[in-house]
């Protein structure tokens, strides 16, 4: 897979949040995206994922632009899945529901298809006991592996991940981040949203640095935490790496 972007600009308001972004990431399992609170992570995530059309610039997916029109962004989501920082959940339906609906609803599924694949991916992740448990119900971690299963049901071409570990204990973080590269290992393409360095690292083959609305640096995860080559970087991870063993 490829993901490119020329001079992607997003403003809210008067304030610039992506400014003149441009990517070129080809023939990566997985691409973290690390930077400062503030650094436009999350609003890149959605443009990615035709959640938020930028105001100037293009993407490209595999050399085919995303047209940002309402009816073609429809096409371009069903190809993409999403995890959300927290409330990823519908509150109301148990986990099995928060699975099985979207494929029937968004996807053209079968309800006995739907339900099928459900079942099949609470039982592969260990989460077959809690099918029919709500979200309240679930720990933090328990509703997070439920919801990265919800977003690869439908076999996304592209999985997107905001912050999936946010606010969770050591433990269930844990639990989480091995899901994620359990679907790494089987192929899944990825581009995630992260403060967890040790993963970013390790488990990302290509990373993204964004300050201040603007990539300034971009290649191999290894070389990136090794070799940072600006100021920014190198100040960023003293601060995040400080008391990492």
């Amino acid at each position: 897979m490829r993901i490119e972007c020329r001079d992607l600009n997003v403003r809210f308001g008067a304030q610039t949040v992506l400014d003149a972004v441009g990517i070129d990431a080809s023939d990566f399992r997985a691409v973290a995206l690390i930077g400062p609170s503030g650094a436009g992570k999350s609003t890149l995530l959605r443009v990615l994922g035709g959640l938020l059309a930028p105001d100037a610039g293009e993407v490209r997916i595999d050399g085919q632009r995303v047209d940002f029109s309402e009816r073609a962004l429809l096409a371009h989501r069903r190809g993409v899945g999403f995890v959300f920082q927290t409330r990823g959940l519908f509150p109301h339906l148990t986990a099995e529901q928060n699975i099985a609906l979207p494929l029937v609803h968004v996807h053209g599924q079968s309800p006995e298809q739907a339900r099928e694949t459900a079942h099949a991916l609470l039982a592969r992740f260990s989460l077959d006991q809690d099918a029919h448990k709500r979200p309240y119900e679930l720990s933090g971690g328990q509703n997070q592996r439920i919801g990265i299963a919800r977003a690869i049901a439908p076999r996304p071409r592209l999985l997107l991940l905001d912050e999936p570990t946010s606010a969770l204990d050591p433990e269930l973080t844990a639990e989480v981040l091995d899901m994620i590269h359990e679907l790494q290992a089987d192929g899944q393409r990825m581009v995630i949203v992260t403060h967890e360095m040790g993963f970013a690292r390790r488990a990302c083959d290509q990373a993204l640095f964004l300050a201040d609305g603007r990539i300034l640096e971009a290649g191999a995860s290894a070389d990136l935490f090794s070799r940072p080559r600006t100021p920014q970087l190198q100040g960023f991870l003293r601060k995040v790496l400080e008391w990492v063993p």
